[in-house]
């Protein structure tokens, strides 16, 4: 396994990240980034074929992370919403057209794009930007960027072989061919429907959105619309949140979502606070009614930082929930922007057994790392379950208060 990972960490380490901004002037309506692949031989004619695309974040910023090779970025005002670039809508190129070369494991900063009204680019009218990037299974090979490999709404049932327990253990030690397979991504279990409330459910380390489906099954399908993150669990969970940032922005937009709750377990809580520290402000947003954190170590493992100091090879996320790792510090640092955060439900479990019951953990995470003071201080609520880390998903007592947090928060929205 170890040598598996090494060679899992090398090839990820030869990603290139390409960044830059969009200023859209006096425009008004979403903007589009799209990455078209470039021609071959360092020609400057690039193909026109989009191989990614995203939505730029409150500040206009944006992200691909992309195979090694040469790209052109476009960025166009979408005035209707069909993420198609029309004859009327303003658009331009970064770097004013020319081949961005995007070299192994760097990280190109492109120049800023400011789209002006009279902005066109010729022979870009109709350009799509790639409306399914989740590629059938025998194209994953041929991949280019993280957005073709990522699911994006899809409607998989629980029962599906992509969330079987062995590829979720083995996500910890072969990330990246869990990225390549084409399983990480948000999923619904049915059609979306707009009447309903959306939850995100997170999973933790080592586990699947299956985990979680006690706790999905007991809510009102009637009024909750479920959606669940699959991802590996061997990356840095800083890499897990941006990637969660990218996906939920398109889902918001394309689902017309203006709310939705967040439900996390174990290490899942980390990153949904992660994440929520990356969305800031709402803006022009969706809002976050509620987070839900269940079992997570907000102070993580000390065996964690015992791997780090000591394996020959580290697993990525090690280094973030290792005990007093900077991740774990910024978390809830006093910097860290409370009033933007929607209001935080923590609950922990415990494990009492024997003739002298012992609540000093629940037979994985320890209760001084589920209730450090920072993050009791900010929490809305803390509620405690006599139960085991994972048996806390299908505790009565844990599922019914989970119920009553998303319904309180309901009936406070619609006041």
């Amino acid at each position: 396994m170890l040598r598996d990972l090494q060679q899992q960490v090398r090839l990820m380490d030869r990603t290139c990240l390409l960044e830059g901004r969009v200023e859209r002037g006096e425009n008004e309506g979403r903007s589009v980034v799209v990455a078209l692949e470039g021609g071959p031989g360092g020609s400057e004619e690039p193909l026109p074929r989009p191989v990614d695309f995203t939505l730029p974040d409150g500040q206009g910023g944006y992200a691909f992370a992309l195979a090694p090779g040469s790209y052109v970025v476009l960025a166009f005002i979408d005035h209707d919403d069909d993420l198609e670039l029309d004859a009327r809508e303003p658009a331009r190129q970064a770097n004013g057209g020319r081949l961005i070369e995007c070299g192994a494991g760097g990280q190109v900063e492109t120049e800023a794009i400011v789209l002006e009204d009279g902005d066109r680019v010729a022979g870009r009218t109709g350009l799509s930007a790639p409306g399914s990037r989740h590629l059938v299974e025998d194209a994953l090979e041929s991949a280019v960027s993280l957005g073709q490999l990522t699911a994006f709404g899809e409607v998989v049932p629980l029962a599906d072989p992509r969330f079987d327990p062995e590829r979720a253990r083995d996500s910890l030690w072969r990330p990246l061919d869990f990225l390549r397979g084409g399983h990480a991504g948000v999923y619904l279990a049915r059609p979306y429907v707009e009447s309903r409330t959306p939850v995100l459910f997170i999973h933790g380390i080592n586990g699947s959105p299956r985990v979680l489906e006690p706790l999905i099954r007991h809510l009102d399908g009637e009024r909750f619309q479920p959606l669940y993150f699959y991802y590996p669990s061997g990356l840095r969970i800083g890499q897990t949140a941006w990637h969660l940032e990218r996906i939920m922005r398109e889902l918001e937009h394309r689902f017309g979502i203006d709310r939705f709750h967040v439900v996390a377990h174990s290490m899942g809580g980390l990153v949904a606070r992660a994440w929520l520290l990356r969305r800031g402000q709402p803006g022009d947003r969706a809002r976050v009614g509620a987070f839900v954190s269940l079992s997570t170590p907000w102070e993580g493992y000390p065996s964690a930082r015992q791997g780090v100091a000591h394996s020959p090879v580290v697993v990525p996320v090690w280094r973030d929930m290792a005990a007093g790792s900077d991740f774990l510090a910024g978390l809830f640092a006093e910097d860290a922007p409370p009033s933007s955060q929607p209001p935080h439900h923590l609950l922990f479990s415990f494990r009492q057994s024997g003739w002298i019951p012992s609540a000093t953990n629940d037979g994985v995470a320890a209760l001084a790392s589920m209730l450090p003071v920072a993050v009791q201080r900010q929490a809305a609520s803390v509620f405690g379950v006599d139960a085991g880390h994972v048996e806390i998903l299908a505790d009565q007592t844990a599922q019914a208060r989970v119920e009553s947090i998303l319904l309180q928060s309901e009936a406070g929205s619609s006041r």
